[in-house]
């Protein structure tokens, strides 16, 4: 399966002594297989900590079973998924690294859990990457439209850009035939809010933080109160920041926090979430409506192209900051991205006769947002 991101995690894994890879992002997103097909030059063993007998080989740290680990798998690069799944394991993989050079990919699916447990451990030894569910082109190359090297067609491109508004892109999409999308979005978000939540952060209360995504989803792109959400869930604002937290860190959600840009000044605690994936959104809110008959295709629209950017800005692995501007009075540019090499200023507009030419701001349309 085509990935954007492949080429780069070859490139640092061919290093001589290469970091460890940390692959996290949302379950399902392909993030085991990304892992398997990163290598063509050297071999791949995994080990998927889901499994108690793969777990075994990591619980016995004394040096002569790690050496002859090291002398099996010599040459090999060695995947480790649902890393989080083990977090002991991270002293005999520090081990592994640093005194016999042997090379990882871990995958995981909480981000929250890794670096509560094994952060401190392999710190300086990692290098991270998001995986995010497939972009546009990654679905045309997929669907054998356009080469890897090659431009989108517009048509084609509009086609995959409305469907991926309603139903996401979550790579097992691909697999199964559009009649089932709905109720592969239903098993997967109603497992997501309610196992995953429980297996990874250990909330017990996992009504409250799906009612907490759906309120959420309800209010992609406007500014979230989180005064009325407590009050809404009957719970503390603390929790309601708590359960933010965890789902950021299992990826569901991203959040977008003010910035200013050069001429004005932004309001300094208001934020805005957005969803990795459309296809859970929608679920949450009940609507797989396709684009041309829902009101709410402009918030659909701005959700894609913020997290388009994102995507391209995690996997290029740049410092950047990425939010959006609004002033006390009210005035609003719905993304703002910041790098050293500038500020970017970006509005969305469903209506391209909106978008003005000559303001300095990049407008984003139905018929543009393709080219993210």
């Amino acid at each position: 399966m085509y990935r954007e991101i492949t080429k780069k995690i070859q490139n640092i894994l061919g290093q001589k002594k290469s970091p460890i890879v940390l692959l996290l992002g949302l379950r399902q997103t392909g993030k085991t297989t990304l892992a398997k097909n990163i290598s063509k030059k050297q071999k791949i063993q995994l080990f998927n900590f889901d499994l108690q007998s793969n777990q075994q080989e990591f619980l016995n740290p004394d040096r002569h079973s790690l050496e002859l680990f090291s002398q099996r798998y010599k040459g090999y690069i060695i995947v480790i998924d649902e890393f989080q799944k083990l977090p002991e394991a991270s002293n005999v993989i520090k081990h592994l690294y640093d005194n016999f050079g042997i090379k990882f990919i871990l995958t995981g699916s909480s981000e929250l859990k890794i670096r509560k447990n094994a952060g401190d451990s392999l710190a300086g030894r990692i290098t991270t990457f998001n995986l995010y569910p497939l972009s546009l082109k990654e679905i045309l190359v997929q669907d054998k439209i356009v080469p890897e090297s090659g431009a989108a067609p517009y048509d084609k491109a509009q086609t995959i850009l409305k469907r991926i508004l309603v139903h996401g892109s979550l790579p097992s999409l691909q697999n199964i035939s559009n009649d089932n999308w709905e109720n592969y979005l239903t098993e997967f978000t109603e497992t997501l809010l309610s196992k995953d939540v429980l297996e990874m952060s250990g909330i017990r209360k996992s009504t409250k933080i799906y009612t907490l995504a759906k309120l959420l989803a309800m209010q992609i792109g406007q500014l979230v109160n989180v005064n009325e959400l407590a009050t809404l869930l009957e719970l503390p604002r603390t929790t309601i920041y708590n359960y933010l937290d965890i789902l950021e860190q299992m990826s569901l959600i991203k959040r977008s926090h003010p910035i200013s840009t050069n001429e004005r000044r932004a309001i300094a605690s208001k934020f805005k979430v957005y969803f990795t994936d459309l296809g859970i959104r929608n679920y949450l809110v009940g609507n797989f409506s396709s684009v041309g008959s829902r009101l709410d295709t402009g918030q659909l629209l701005e959700n894609y192209s913020f997290i388009s950017i994102k995507r391209s800005l995690d996997y290029a692995q740049k410092n950047y900051n990425l939010g959006f501007f609004r002033s006390e009075s009210g005035s609003e540019i719905d993304i703002v991205l910041k790098t050293k090499e500038g500020e970017k200023l970006y509005e969305v507009k469903t209506n391209p006769k909106r978008a003005k030419k000559d303001t300095g701001i990049i407008y984003i349309t139905m018929e543009t947002a393709y080219e993210l």
